[in-house]
């Protein structure tokens, strides 16, 4: 994965961004990944990007498309890391959500492989089911 630490990079930032909010939880994550990933701090530039990320003209689609040729378990890995940006600020969030199955799409990961790692919204029959 270090061969992609730059759009692994934007695809975190993007995470931390899904909610129009950005948390110091979220970067101090996204520094730690980084750090996990690397084996060490990052470089100068990667550390740039965090500070000059420019979410509006982010698109997640078209980043995600570079990461279609990672093995799954590489895929499983990020799609896990972009989840824990998620739960970083401690709040589920719909839109950070939905970003963590756009991702999952765009790289070819279907919704059942990441059932764990997503919201399960409960319909109303399902909700009063489990009220009574």
């Amino acid at each position: 994965m270090k061969q992609h630490i730059e759009t692994i990079t934007q695809l975190l930032l993007g995470a931390a961004y899904a909610d129009k909010r950005l948390e110091g939880a979220e970067v101090a994550r996204i520094e730690a990944i980084l750090r996990q990933v690397l084996g060490g701090e990052p470089p100068v530039e990667l550390s740039a990007t965090l500070r000059s990320f420019n979410p509006a003209a982010f698109n997640v689609h078209s980043t995600t498309t570079a990461l279609q040729g990672l093995d799954a378990a590489d895929k499983r890995k990020l799609l896990e890391l972009i989840a824990s940006v998620n739960d970083a600020d401690e709040e589920l969030d719909l839109a950070e959500d939905a970003y963590l199955r756009h991702v999952a799409i765009g790289m070819g990961v279907p919704e059942s492989e990441i059932a764990d790692l997503i919201l399960d919204v409960l319909d109303d029959e399902e909700l009063f089911g489990m009220l009574t």
